[in-house]
Parts: C-alpha cells; sequence; structure tokens
C-alpha cells in the first residue's frame, strides 16, 4: 500500500469547528487576614548566625521561628509577657 501524500491526507481531513470565544470566569481569592507582624532587621555576628542556623538544622525549623523562639524564652526568664 502507497503513503498517502500530505495534499490527499489534507484535502480528506474535515475543518475543525471554529472555536468559540468566551471570556474565562475570574476566579475569586479567598481573603488572607492581615499579617500584623512587624519586620525587622537584627544585626549578628557571623559566629552567632552559624549557631543559630546550625540549631534551626538540628530542629527542622526556620531561622526565623528559632530566633524569635529565643526571644521569648529571654522575655519568660526576665518575668515579662511574651505574646
Amino acid at each position: 500500500m502507497a503513503k498517502r501524500s500530505l495534499q490527499s491526507a489534507l484535502a480528506r481531513k474535515e475543518p475543525a469547528p471554529p472555536l468559540e470565544l468566551t471570556s474565562p470566569t475570574p476566579v475569586e481569592k479567598p481573603a488572607k487576614a492581615p499579617d500584623t507582624r512587624l519586620v525587622t532587621s537584627v544585626r549578628l555576628e557571623p559566629e552567632l548566625m552559624i549557631e543559630l542556623k546550625a540549631q534551626a538544622v538540628r530542629e527542622r525549623a526556620r531561622l526565623n521561628d528559632v530566633i524569635v523562639r529565643a526571644i521569648r524564652n529571654y522575655l519568660t526568664a526576665k518575668g515579662q509577657r511574651a505574646a
């Protein structure tokens, strides 16, 4: 059996129906609770940062979580209320 040529294959092919153009329906994102935390920066010695990162890896936690927990523990130890 001989191979059909491209021209004969295209001649047999039925044209595709025209696409209906519809505007996409907008997707509503759920409302986020406002983030009331404050953003700050802290200057640390490189050695302290290395120790904090190592502690975060050991605990499988984020560095920020380790620092916040240390601040809360400090405030608790000083007898002040930690939020």
